[in-house]
């Protein structure tokens, strides 16, 4: 079985999401990396993919459930394909 491939939507609009929260809270790049140990300016330019576990760090940050991040966002084509 081979890996799947990226999914550049997918990527892109998890980069949004967190670019959006960050925005909102009036956090800056280098504010969010000190916090959370996480270069999210790499991860908003889509340079860098994030574990569940970033994830989940990130969610815990910005005062949002997991299930709340995710609401909306789909695959855009089968990664296995």
């Amino acid at each position: 079985m081979s890996l799947p491939r990226k999914d550049n939507q997918f990527l892109n609009d998890l980069a949004e999401r967190l670019k959006a929260l960050r925005k909102k809270r009036k956090l800056s790049q280098m504010r969010v990396t000190m916090d959370t140990g996480i270069n999210i300016g790499r991860v908003e330019s889509g340079k860098r993919m994030l574990s569940v576990y970033s994830v989940a760090i990130l969610c815990s940050y910005y005062g949002v459930s997991m299930e709340e991040f995710f609401r909306g966002i789909k695959l855009t084509a089968n990664p296995w394909e």
